[in-house]
């Protein structure tokens, strides 16, 4: 696994100018304990090194995918929860010793995805030029009560108000199962919510199963998904993964990301 993973992350690094990139979380999610946990960068970095995200439900995942109590030193983990020989971490990503750049910029890229990933990693591209007319998304999470429907909060209960604020990716499934424990198809129309909302990856989350409306902020496009999976590298706590054809219901994937609104539907 670790020649063909390190040969993966030296491509996506070689590749950082394509819309498909992997964007670190700007902060730890809500209750990440500093005090008795690793620091969340070294965490993350080590989660998307070796993988864990294509891991779910599996012996893999329980041995090498949760977070190392304050003080602990990974080099105690078993030999396949190593990080890939030749790579590093910088600001949360994994990045090879070669100095090339890791994709870690958020700056805009005019390269269309070209090719579909070699796995199934959450992927982020270059966020869209801003003009007058694309409304300017909030780095942070905020609610608002216009265009009120039926909603509900990370844990499914109803409300009146709309979430915005993120944005929407997309990943290819692979024939992996999402942390809800189902294998789907890159047609189904399915989604991935930040980790902060969805929970423990290694439970099932009361959020599986639960619908959600997506609209893209840009064109009005809407789209309905099944909750399947979690997302431990979405920007916020209001950005959404989607499956392929859930992202190309709102608009097509060379665009790469895009400003939503969504709601729960049940």
């Amino acid at each position: 696994m670790f020649s063909t993973f390190a040969t993966l992350v030296l491509s996506l690094i070689a590749t950082s100018a394509v819309s498909a990139l992997v964007v670190p979380r700007t902060a730890a999610p809500q209750g990440w304990d500093t005090s008795a946990l690793e620091p969340y960068d070294t965490y993350h970095c080590r989660y998307v090194a070796i993988q864990c995200q294509t891991q779910h439900n599996t012996q893999f995942f329980s041995d090498c995918c949760h977070p190392l109590a304050a003080g602990e030193s990974a080099s105690a983990l078993p030999a396949q929860c190593q990080m890939p020989s030749g790579v590093t971490c910088s600001n949360g990503e994994p990045v090879s010793n070669g100095g090339s750049d890791d994709g870690c910029d958020d700056g805009p890229s005019s390269t269309p995805t070209a090719s579909p990933p070699a796995s199934s990693t959450f992927v982020q591209p270059a966020p869209l030029p801003t003009t007058s007319n694309t409304p300017i998304a909030a780095p942070a999470p905020t609610t608002t009560s216009e265009a009120v429907s039926t909603t509900a909060p990370s844990t499914g209960s109803s409300d009146s108000s709309l979430n915005y604020g993120g944005y929407a990716t997309y990943f290819y499934q692979e024939g992996n199962a999402g942390a809800c424990g189902t294998v789907h198809s890159d047609s189904d129309y399915i989604c991935a919510m930040d980790q902060s909302r969805y929970g423990n990856s290694g439970n099932t989350s009361p959020l599986c199963g639960q619908q959600v409306q997506i609209t893209n902020q840009i064109n009005g496009n809407t789209v309905v998904v099944t909750i399947a999976d979690d997302c431990p590298t979405c920007q916020n706590s209001n950005s959404i993964d989607l499956s392929v054809a859930a992202f190309q219901a709102l608009d097509d994937l060379s665009v790469g990301d895009l400003p939503i609104t969504w709601k729960f539907l049940n």
